[in-house]
């Protein structure tokens, strides 16, 4: 590595620090930051060679460093099928006490009848909760490459269509949702509020947010397969 990469390094450090910081208040105790920040090093040392500074190079290099945080994430296991079995049985559990009290079911209920610690409860919740982020990120993002993704200060005329579609069939998706459903996915996408957090605001429990998170972007998923 040269003076002037390892000078970068060192620049952008504190940039990496930031998003595996943002990224961590969404999971599980049992996740170590430090290894986020590991992942996010490599991955800023690998995107030195091709970074360009006329196009914007933080935003590219946040997202290169926040797929490399994703990776390492999904390497974990954060969508495994035990994970979605859980999901199922939360949600059911969710629906019959629900219907049995006429109300919003609290977490601690919810872990009574579940057979769990309401501890134990919140990581299921927290891994469940994050494994939609990861999804909603890669429902934006369309597939797309993080260099055809990062934006640029000569932006082609081919480019600009694509984004211009993007942009209105995310926006009419979004007006499929509920306010509800609307509210939670922008203090989670946008506002980086952790599970807890969006819980306390809308004073409902951990799980019910889970729900209705899962509910939007399943929504969002079939409406931009329908128009595709």
């Amino acid at each position: 590595m040269t003076a002037e990469e390892k000078e970068l390094v060192l620049s952008y450090l504190p940039l990496v620090q930031q998003i595996a910081y943002r990224i961590h208040r969404h999971l599980p105790a049992s996740v170590d930051v430090r290894d986020l920040i590991g992942y996010g090093v490599l991955a800023l040392v690998e995107s030195l060679p091709k970074l360009d500074k006329s196009k914007n190079p933080t935003a590219y290099l946040k997202l290169r460093i926040k797929g490399a945080i994703y990776d390492y994430l999904r390497s974990l296991d954060f969508v495994s099928r035990s994970l979605r079995s859980k999901e199922k049985a939360i949600r059911q559990a969710i629906d019959k006490l629900s219907m049995e009290k006429g109300g919003e079911v609290s977490d601690e209920e919810l872990a009574e009848y579940l057979g769990e610690s309401p501890e134990r409860l919140r990581e299921d919740l927290q891994a469940i909760n994050f494994s939609y982020l990861m999804s909603l990120d890669e429902l934006f993002q369309e597939g797309r490459s993080y260099e055809e993704l990062f934006e640029s200060t000569e932006e082609g005329p081919e480019e600009a269509v694509i984004r211009k579609d993007l942009r209105e069939k995310l926006l009419k998706a979004i007006e499929t949702l509920d306010y509800r459903e609307k509210l939670v996915l922008q203090l989670f996408y946008y506002e980086e509020l952790p599970l807890k957090d969006v819980a306390g605001l809308l004073d409902v429990s951990m799980a019910r947010v889970s729900q209705i998170k899962a509910n939007a972007i399943e929504k969002l998923k079939r409406f931009l397969a329908s128009v595709e």
